[in-house]
Parts: C-alpha cells; sequence; structure tokens
C-alpha cells in the first residue's frame, strides 16, 4: 500500500499539482493581470471571467452539435410513437399488448439513453466550466489576497449587512453574472434563430 501511496503522491505533486498552478498562472495573467493593467475593479474582472465562462459554454455547445442531436432524437421519438399507435389495429388483444409492451419497453430504453446523455452534456457544458472557474478564482481572489489587494476579504461591503453579509463575495458575484449571461445568452440565440427562419 505504501508503494502505491508513493506512486499517487508522486503523480499528484509532481504533474498534476504543477499543471493545476500554472494552467491558474496563465489564467491570472491573460485575464485578471491584463484586466488590471486596463484599470478593472476585481469586481469587474470576475463579471467578465463570468461572461467569458458563458461564451465557453456556448462554444462547448456548438463543438458537441447539441442542436442536431436534439432534433434527431425528437424525430426518432416521434415516429417511434407514430410506430407505436398504429399497433391498435391489430384485432388479437393478446398480441396486440404483447407489442404495445415491446414497443413501450424500446421507446423508455432511447429516452432514457438520451436523457443520460442529455445530462452528461449539460455537466460537460455548463456545471464543470463553472466549478473549475469558481474554484480559479476562489484560489486567485480568495481570503488572503483580497485583504492585500483590497484591503478587505470582500469584493465590496455592505453598510447595512442585510441578511447579516459583511459584504459580497467573488462567488457571489460570479454566480449571479454567469446565470445573467446565460439567460441574455440563450435570449440573444432565439432572436438569431428567428431571423435565421
Amino acid at each position: 500500500m505504501q508503494i502505491v501511496n508513493t506512486i499517487l503522491d508522486a503523480i499528484y505533486y509532481g504533474v498534476l499539482q504543477p499543471l493545476f498552478l500554472g494552467i491558474r498562472d496563465l489564467l491570472d495573467l491573460v485575464f485578471l493581470d491584463s484586466l488590471s493593467a486596463l484599470s478593472v475593479s476585481q469586481s469587474g474582472q470576475v463579471v467578465v471571467v463570468a461572461i467569458c465562462t458563458v461564451l465557453l459554454a456556448f462554444c462547448l455547445r456548438n463543438l458537441l452539435n447539441v442542436e442536431a442531436k436534439e432534433k434527431v432524437f425528437r424525430t426518432k421519438f416521434t415516429a417511434q410513437k407514430a410506430e407505436r399507435d398504429t399497433i391498435s389495429v391489430i384485432p388479437d388483444h393478446k398480441s396486440r399488448d404483447a407489442l404495445y409492451t415491446s414497443a413501450d419497453m424500446s421507446i423508455d430504453e432511447d429516452f432514457n439513453t438520451y436523457l443520460a446523455q442529455h445530462y452528461f452534456r449539460y455537466i460537460l457544458i455548463y456545471l464543470l466550466p463553472l466549478f473549475l472557474v469558481m474554484a480559479w478564482l476562489n484560489s486567485s481572489l480568495d481570503e488572503r489576497v483580497l485583504p492585500v489587494v483590497s484591503g478587505q476579504a470582500y469584493l465590496f461591503l455592505l453598510p447595512s449587512q442585510p441578511l447579516g453579509m459583511q459584504g459580497v463575495s467573488v462567488t457571489l458575484i460570479f454566480l449571479v453574472s454567469y446565470i445573467v449571461s446565460l439567460l441574455v445568452g440563450f435570449q440573444l440565440k432565439k432572436r438569431i434563430c428567428r431571423k435565421g427562419t
């Protein structure tokens, strides 16, 4: 067991940790440092990163061809249901029930496969980038960095402290900006699709 732990430690500390730190440093340079050089506040930097994360999600959505896959499934599902509905013309009750059961099982299996793939794509497109970017932001603008940069552990303080909140954190601004950017992105996408048709 000690050998396995030594190998895993070597992989983590020798490969993964330097890789993650290098990626963090690169993202800091590209986003946070360049935005700081443009005199953008930390809260503005978080909003820009949230918008870029949404743009990444839409690029992944196009790359994985989500709309085409959903259209193919809907077409196949509609055809399967129409085919199943033709079973009702069979006069033999037992044969009709057996065919209904078989058709329903096939439809259910295809639907469950589609649902599993749909949720996997959802996690890959929206949740994984969200959590990875939040982890990066929280390590780059955490409670140890913000007091040095801005003099406080929050992006900005709330004078009235509503609901016991002393200030607005990186995570809160990022999540709100991410959700709003997603909503705006989907609305723009709908308008573009309407104009295209």
